[in-house]
This record gives structure tokens, C-alpha cells and sequence, in this order.
């Protein structure tokens, strides 16, 4: 966290702590403290907006991507177990607790369940706006599908449903750079992939390769040649959970690293069955009559742009908006338009709607179906 971003937090955003159980299956389960930053003052007359950081979207250096101050809406940022220094102090004294126990402690059904005792405590019977990116957009679609009339709005932005792609055998995008893995780690990659935002799949395939070969050459030189990460057991648990949605779908150099980081829980729990996962329902999607909104980079290597529109169908009153733009939305956030995109599509008015609509297209940054007909796909 910049310096900047620790004092806008501190001084707008006061740290409050909750008490929930370690494990929500359980009745007498011990209680946890874990942490949240809410807008102060707190006005209930205004909307409010809950947020959940994830360790896989810190993993890839993108955890502050929705950092930002919106004004005119209370948020709730959930760090949660996660991050929460009482559950590490609890690990570090159950050292031997094997990993079925840290997943049955840290999968995301008890980050819902800690999402949903936060909001009650907050908000009472009031309904939230659920906000999220990446990895902590697949906790808010998880969140939804369990309690729907809870939920006032969802903005999702390119959110990390892995599933999606495996079960309609989507095309990998990174598949046609495989090539890459011959000289990069899966890390480099992946890590180069998530701030990517070329138009690569609108090319010819000699320019295109050519291109891609300049450009992770120079942002491996920047970055490091080698990638150091503490593989804490949350950033396991929640790898091995995106790749558990995978099954046996290749996702290429993304799916590797899962694999990599997810494996001291694959190999201790070899063979066993983990009753407490459940993926995404998306068939629950149509309980939720409220507005789903779809932001997608259309210039992602992690994500098929076609996925947003897949799941878009899931819910009755969804729009989706294609950007030209990445996974981290680089272009959006270097041209200052994210605070202004994501007021726009948390508001109710359809005014402010309209306004960022107008700019995003005014700027080109809106990417159209008929663009879909100009995407070379494969290794031709």
C-alpha cells in the first residue's frame, strides 16, 4: 500500500473489528476478530458499496485497484480472515493442522458467511452494492448466489470465474503464446498477461508474435528476472479453489502456476474428497432481479471477453460493457477514468450512467460486438 493510499484509509477509512466464527458449519465454533474499513461518518441515507480484498488479486500486485473514494456512497472493505493478524496468531499455534482443516477454515463459503455477518452488523435488513475485480469479483458472484435479496446492485469487473470458460471449452488465449514458457516461468507470464492491453488477437500472427516477444522481454527486464512471493496458506487456498473450477481444462501458463502454488494442498489432500467446496451456482443467478453489471477488458490474456457475455445471460437484468482494455484495466486507471467508472455504474441515476457511457465512447474505449469479427483466435 503507497503511502498516499495508508493515509486516505486512515483518516476517511476507520479500521472496526468483528467477532465471527472460525468455522460458520459449526455452532460452537471459537470466534476470530477480523477487520473492516468503513466510510466515517456513516450515513444511512446513502448507498453503500462492500467490498472484499482477495489474496490472489494481491498475489498479482492488483489488490488496490479498487481502492478509490467515491463520495457519495458509504464502503465497507472487508480485509477479513485473509488478512487478519488473530487467525495467523491461530495458525501459528495449531502448526500441525493439516490442510483440509486450513480449507475447511479459509474457503470462500466462510468468506461469504463473514461477508454476510459484517453487512447485517452494518446495515441491518438494508441491502449493499456488491464491488469487486478479479478474484474478489468471484467472491462477490458467490456472495449473490447466497443471498440475492441482500444485494441492491452488482459491478463486477473482469471477474476471475474460471469455471465459465472450462465448461463452454472456451479457447485459452494464452494458448497461442505458448510458446512463451520456453523461455519465461509461468509466473512472468501470467504477471505479464494481467497488464497486457495490445490488441494481439487483431493482428497477423508474424506482428503479433513479434510484438508479444518485445514486450514481455522488456517487462520481464522491469520487473525481475526471478519471482519471490510468500505463499501464505489464504493465497493457497484460494489458488487451489480457481483451479479446483478449472477441472481438467488447460489453462495453459495460468493454470500451471495454480497448480504451483496450490501445490502443498494438492499433495497432502491427494485422493480426498473436499465436501465443503461449491462452486458457482450461476442457475441461482435468476433469483436476482436487481441490476448486474458486466465490465470486462476486451484486451485480457486471462479471461475470454465471450465469458462476460455468457454469464451476463445467468442473470434477468444484467448489461455487459466490453472495454479496450486489459485485465487490470491499465488504460482506464492511467487516464484517470476509474473513479468516474465505477461512481458511474454503482449509481442509481441514470444520468451519471449515461455521462460515463458517453465519455468511455467519446475516448474509444468501448469495445463493440462487431469487434468480435476482427478477433484472430488460435495459433494461425
Amino acid at each position: 500500500m503507497s503511502i498516499s493510499t495508508f493515509l486516505i484509509a486512515t483518516i476517511f477509512f476507520p479500521s472496526h473489528w468483528i467477532y465471527v466464527p472460525l468455522d460458520h458449519w459449526d455452532a460452537n465454533s471459537r470466534k476470530i476478530g477480523i477487520e473492516y474499513i468503513l466510510t466515517e461518518p456513516f450515513d444511512p441515507s446513502k448507498q453503500t458499496i462492500l467490498t472484499h480484498e482477495d489474496p490472489f488479486d494481491d498475489f498479482l500486485g492488483l489488490g488496490e485497484v479498487l481502492n478509490s473514494e467515491l463520495a457519495d456512497f458509504n464502503i465497507i472493505r472487508i480485509k477479513g480472515r485473509y488478512f487478519s493478524s488473530e487467525f495467523d496468531r491461530f495458525l501459528g499455534e495449531n502448526l500441525q493442522a493439516p490442510w483440509v482443516d486450513k480449507y475447511r477454515w479459509l474457503n470462500r463459503y466462510q468468506i461469504i458467511k463473514d461477508m454476510e455477518w459484517i453487512r447485517k452488523d452494518v446495515l441491518g435488513d438494508n441491502p449493499v452494492i456488491l464491488l469487486g475485480f478479479g478474484s474478489s469479483a468471484g467472491l462477490a458472484h458467490y456472495y449473490l448466489h447466497e443471498y440475492p435479496n441482500q444485494v441492491e446492485k452488482v459491478v463486477s469487473l473482469n471477474p476471475l470465474l474460471l469455471d465459465m470458460p472450462k465448461n463452454l471449452s472456451f479457447w485459452d488465449l494464452l494458448e497461442g503464446f505458448d510458446y512463451l514458457t520456453e523461455t519465461y516461468s509461468s509466473d512472468q507470464i501470467v504477471r505479464f498477461s494481467t497488464q497486457s492491453f495490445a490488441p494481439y488477437f487483431f493482428m497477423d500472427k508474424p506482428i503479433r508474435d513479434s510484438l508479444i516477444e518485445t514486450n514481455i522481454k522488456e517487462f520481464v527486464k522491469s520487473f525481475g528476472e526471478n519471482s519471490f512471493y510468500e505463499l501464505s496458506p489464504s493465497l493457497v487456498v484460494r489458488s487451489f479453489e480457481h483451479l479446483m473450477d478449472t477441472g481438467p481444462y488447460d489453462l495453459g501458463p495460468f493454470g500451471h502456476l495454480l497448480e504451483l502454488i496450490s501445490i502443498e494442498i494438492r499433495d497432502e489432500t491427494f485422493g480426498q474428497i473436499f465436501e465443503n467446496y461449491r462452486g458457482t451456482n450461476y442457475d441461482r443467478g435468476k433469483d436476482y432481479s436487481s441490476k448486474m453489471i458486466l465490465i470486462g477488458g476486451a484486451y485480457n490474456l486471462l479471461l475470454d471477453p465471450k465469458s462476460f457475455d455468457v454469464i451476463g445471460e445467468f442473470y434477468p437484468n444484467s448489461n455487459v460493457f466490453l472495454l479496450k482494455d486489459g485485465y487490470d484495466f491499465s488504460v482506464i486507471r492511467k487516464m484517470g477514468l476509474l473513479n468516474e467508472l465505477l461512481f458511474g455504474f454503482c449509481s442509481n441515476e441514470i444520468s451519471d450512467q449515461i455521462k460515463i457511457y458517453e465519455k468511455l465512447q467519446r475516448v474509444g474505449l468501448l469495445f463493440q460486438n462487431k469487434d468480435y469479427n476482427s478477433i484472430r483466435i488460435g495459433k494461425k
